[in-house]
């Protein structure tokens, strides 16, 4: 599938989500949305516990359906991303060490 056809599912399926966390509640940051070429999956990279998300990812299923009228709708995988644990981890571990130098 054409790669700007996928951006542009991403995205779409991004907005989708974004906004069902942000009328729900629900503490997360959506990081990222990538999509297969045949659209059989979208994985969907968070901050959050899973658990949350797993729990409606099928009525999430149905709302991208319903709003993006695509032939096959992609089944959610959410992922939790740590990037943002990891690099204030890092940043921590460098404040010590720059500390214990002086």
């Amino acid at each position: 599938m054409e790669n700007r056809k996928i951006q542009r599912i991403n995205s779409d399926i991004y907005r989708i989500i974004a906004s069902y966390v942000a009328e729900h509640g629900i503490p997360t940051d959506i990081i990222e949305v990538k999509t297969s070429a045949d659209l059989s999956t979208a994985k969907v990279f968070v901050t959050a516990e899973l658990e949350n998300l797993e729990n409606v990812a099928t009525f999430l299923r149905g709302e991208i359906a319903r709003r993006m009228n695509l032939r096959n709708t992609p089944k959610l995988k959410f992922i939790r991303d740590r990037g943002r644990e990891n690099a204030n981890r890092v940043e921590e571990l460098l404040g010590q060490i720059k500390a214990g130098k002086k």
